[in-house]
């Protein structure tokens, strides 16, 4: 396991590349991946891989800085995501720069320097460690000896392969790594559409029939989800029917209990998981967001996925609505949608009055703003149970949520 992807967990919080994220955060950012652009993201993922193939069999160096260009563009795509943006970092920018670097310089060499014989690399090698030296603030008569480095230029990591690279050139040992790279993003694609289709699905098919909104709930649902054999053969990605994409009910990583301090100064005992599976990194989120009471849900006006820390029914988000510039979706869907539903629904109409009487009370000081707030969350859940149960009359709701 290369441990690619280090992450923690405590509490309800996972902490990424040093940012504390309330769980279910990153999920519910990824789920907005619409299929649309996972489509685009896949065909340039095919391009990559066919200009891989190609470069392998021509060795023509134009081809990998094509080839290169494809690949910062799809990172650049990714990183619309917060997940990619923390994964993806700027050391990921530094590699593509040294890689469009020296493809566009060795282009211009003549092709069988492209990949020089072990002699010419070891002059080459032995040339550049000189001049990086030289250029160093060590002692100035001392060269730097590539085959035996000092633990100062260890430290300086990544910094000092891609001086490296960039003076020597797009070796073998070069594009091995590279190779590796296609693959790593390969395989973000793979456990996106496994993980975005699956969590859908049970989203859709299992959290938004629940009557009650708690993690206990929450962990039923998840168990009659994975367990039950129509439902996971359907809803459940799966190699056989989705050309090899493959949502894992179990994820291989390392797991230890560290105590360390945390990016707000405290100190707690923490989950160290250490993966090189984006599913993983994802499922901990998410899981831990179940247990946490937390829930996704989907906005019906706009349909982009959202984080609830509580166990409302909450039918729209906080985000800009796509049909009234300057409203929020759920201030839309909570005047314009809800009056158009009330000229035929009696019990929406009743949940309008009251809307309109906590507004007023609130207008005259007799209730706050945080409790006229609290009011409305509850007539709203009291409608989503009273739409769902034709046992419950209108004039049973219309009592329940009177001004007493």
């Amino acid at each position: 396991m290369g441990g690619s992807v280090i992450f923690y967990t405590y509490g309800s919080t996972l902490e990424l590349n040093g940012q504390q994220l309330t769980a279910g955060m990153l999920t519910a950012d990824l789920l907005n991946l619409s299929p649309d652009e996972y489509m685009r993201l896949k065909k340039r993922m095919t391009q990559i891989t066919d200009l891989a193939e190609e470069y392998e069999r021509k060795r023509d160096i134009a081809l990998w800085w094509k080839l290169n260009e494809k690949m910062d563009a799809l990172c650049q795509k990714l990183r619309r995501y917060q997940v990619f943006r923390l994964l993806l970092d700027e050391d990921e920018d530094a590699f593509f720069s040294v890689i469009r670097e020296i493809t566009g310089q060795f282009d211009l060499l003549p092709k069988e320097e492209h990949e020089p014989s072990e002699e010419i690399q070891r002059k080459r090698l032995e040339r550049v460690a000189n001049v990086i030296s030289a250029r160093s603030e060590t002692v100035k008569d001392v060269p730097l000896d590539l085959f035996h480095l000092s633990e100062a230029a260890l430290e300086k990591g990544d910094a000092f392969y891609y001086k490296m690279l960039r003076a020597i050139g797009p070796t073998r040992d070069a594009w091995r790594d590279y190779k590796k790279r296609i693959r790593r993003y390969e395989t973000y694609l793979h456990d996106i559409r496994a993980f975005n289709e699956t969590i859908q699905n049970f989203i859709r098919f299992g959290l938004s029939k629940l009557e009650h909104n708690s993690p206990e709930e929450y962990a039923k649902a998840l168990y009659g989800f994975y367990n039950d054999d129509r439902i996971a053969e359907k809803l459940i990605v799966n190699p056989i029917r989705n050309n090899g994409d493959c949502y894992t009910t179990h994820d291989a990583y390392e797991l230890s209990y560290v105590p360390r301090p945390l990016p707000d100064g405290s100190v707690a005992i923490c989950q160290e998981h250490v993966t090189d599976s984006l599913q993983a990194l994802m499922k901990a989120d998410y899981m831990l967001a179940l247990n946490s009471g937390h829930n996704i849900r989907r906005c019906i006006i706009c349909g982009r996925y959202f984080l609830l820390k509580s166990g409302v029914h909450a039918l729209y988000c906080e985000g800009a609505c796509p049909h009234a510039p300057g409203y929020t979706c759920r201030q839309f869907g909570s005047v314009e949608v809800q009056k158009e539903l009330a000229k035929d629904i009696p019990k929406v109409k009743v949940k309008v009055t009251a809307f309109a009487r906590i507004t007023k009370d609130m207008q005259r000081g007799a209730i706050s703003q945080e409790d006229a707030r609290k009011a409305k969350d509850y007539v709203r859940d009291l409608l989503y149970d009273a739409l769902r149960d034709a046992s419950i009359s209108v004039e049973t709701f219309e009592e329940s949520v009177s001004s007493e």
